[in-house]
């Protein structure tokens, strides 16, 4: 630096050079006069390496577009200080700086703010210019990050009808998202701003238990609420709905403020109450059989006994332990012993003895038998037994191979599997982590979706994606079969999914991608295949 001609002159270099900021210091013609010892080394230059040098010398030699582009616009801002003295300011620029060798060379991103200053003599004469960049490579990635989030939350939003909602406690103002009227129907000159609106719109059989689940959280201080209710929809019908909710407190513990999701789960619950119908209806069969029967699971363990059990043994109705009470002493070392054997090799159970008649007292020999149903993989996955009585003639009655419907919540809050591809040539821009687990942890994004899955090709895979993109069409895909690696461990397994595949438009309303998303209703599919089989069965042995 050299401002002045004695010892200070080096006093102010070696002070300016250890600033923290990064800085450099140019002459009119855009000479670099010095730079702070942090500007030089993000550049990866040697301060002895640029004094003396024009600063647009010091742009890499490699430069790309954006390096360019940049280079101008710097030109520009340093020509407007010169003419006008006064600052310049570039808000965001794009300049790649090159990277050593030893680091792979080539050019890192970088995104900058660059300020330039004059700095004037006393008649107002141009001496030098301070130009000033700032590193804002972090906040502009993060920013990128939060917008691909976002957009990413949307599609999640989209995938699985949600719709978010605020709730300032204290003022008793509730506000929805824009998917309100999407969802459920309601516009937002529909809603009243209080909470009341909400109340009014919760089935009245489902309101108190809401309620005082709500009470029940924030009384013990809980951050996060779930329930599982009916919501009125604009045109009078009620959705079954997942609604979460995160609660915030003051110090004292008060709740002050709540936000959350509700999923309509409309569709789901439909399917549930068909297989609770499916359910309702095999154990009415079970009941209506002449015989008494019962169910176990894998391990042996009781699960159920029909009325005509109770009925003749007199043991409490819906007790399901303790029956070798009623099993004739004499018999009842073989008949733990045969079924243990059963258990363990899973064959059929059949075995005759005596059992209790409550009613005379009297013992009355039955033979039982006990069926292991099996899953696709040959396992067993229940018992179904019966008991035939055999005290007047001593032959086997057909008995009944049933199984019964292990029922599940078919959708639940959960994460749903998306893939994002976009241009005509379907590349892959993100998957969610629920696909690696689906299709194995092969190379996803930046490549076409054909290279992605090629196995797919012999089933059309292009002309669908083709379909959606080119013509703008909704295609679903329900109950399609994946081998599934679950637990990451290798072992892949049959499951299905329901896919959808949508179209995703710009802004000016072209379609410029395709939104795949997949909602796994194996337990759907699979209980759809046991009530199909069993009621097959249960037709072949009561013919």
């Amino acid at each position: 630096m050299h401002l002045v001609g004695n010892k200070t002159t080096s006093d102010l270099t070696l002070v300016f050079r250890a600033l923290p900021g990064f800085y450099m210091l140019l002459s009119p013609d855009f000479t670099i006069i010095d730079a702070t010892e942090v500007y030089v080394k993000s550049i990866n230059f040697k301060i002895e390496e640029i004094i003396g040098k024009n600063f647009f010398d010091t742009f890499p030699a490699e430069a790309n577009e954006f390096n360019k582009t940049t280079k101008i616009e710097v030109y520009n801002s340093l020509v407007y200080v010169i003419v006008h003295k006064e600052a310049h300011t570039l808000s965001h620029i794009r300049f790649d700086i090159p990277q050593p060798a030893a680091l792979g060379g080539g050019l890192e991103e970088r995104f900058w703010k660059t300020i330039n200053t004059p700095i004037l003599n006393d008649e107002g004469e141009l001496l030098y210019i301070l130009h000033q960049p700032e590193d804002i490579t972090d906040i502009v990635r993060l920013e990128q990050q939060n917008h691909q989030n976002e957009e990413r939350l949307a599609m999640l939003t989209n995938a699985l009808h949600t719709v978010s909602w605020e709730y300032d406690i204290i003022n008793d103002v509730l506000t929805w998202d824009e998917r309100l009227q999407q969802v459920f129907g309601y516009s937002p000159d529909m809603m009243e701003l209080s909470g009341a609106s909400w109340d009014k719109l919760v089935h009245p059989d489902d309101f108190d238990a809401v309620q005082q689940s709500i009470a029940q959280a924030t009384a013990s201080g809980q951050k996060l609420w779930t329930g599982e209710y009916r919501f009125r929809k604009a045109d009078g019908t009620y959705a079954h709905v997942l609604d979460q909710g995160y609660f915030m407190y003051d110090q004292n513990q008060r709740p002050l403020r709540t936000f959350g999701t509700i999923i309509d789960l409309s569709h789901n619950k439909r399917a549930e109450e068909e297989l609770k119908e499916s359910d309702a209806r095999f154990r009415q069969l079970l009941e209506n059989l002449p015989h008494m029967a019962w169910t176990a699971d894998p391990k042996g363990k009781i699960l159920y006994f029909n009325d005509n059990w109770y009925t003749f043994t007199g043991m409490p109705k819906g007790q399901i332990d303790g029956r070798a009470s009623v099993i004739h002493p004499e018999d009842t070392a073989d008949v733990i012993t045969t079924w243990h054997e059963a258990i363990a090799s899973g064959s059929m159970y059949e075995i005759e003895y005596r059992i209790r008649d409550h009613a005379s007292g009297a013992y009355r020999y039955f033979m039982e038998r006990g069926f292991p149903m099996l899953n696709h993989d040959g396992k067993v996955k229940l018992w179904v037994g019966t008991f035939t009585d055999i005290e007047e003639q001593r032959q086997t009655l057909e008995t009944i191979r049933l199984k019964e419907q292990q029922l599940q919540t078919i959708l639940q809050l959960s994460p749903a599997y998306l893939c994002l591809l976009e241009g005509p040539n379907h590349i892959c821009r993100y998957v969610s982590p629920g696909v690696y687990r689906m299709y194995g942890y092969r190379s996803y994004v930046g490549k076409p979706a054909q290279e992605v899955w090629p196995e797919f090709e012999q089933m059309g895979f292009a002309e669908l994606l083709d379909q959606v993109y080119i013509h703008g069409e909704n295609v679903q895909l329900s109950e399609f079969k994946v081998m599934y690696d679950r637990y990451q461990n290798g072992d892949a397994r049959e499951a299905f999914f329901n896919f959808k595949y949508q179209p995703i438009y710009s802004d000016h309303g072209q379609v410029e991608g395709v939104l795949i998303s997949a909602v796994e209703v194996t337990k759907l599919v699979k209980s759809k295949r046991k009530a199909e089989k069993l009621a097959l069965e249960l037709k072949q042995r009561l013919s």
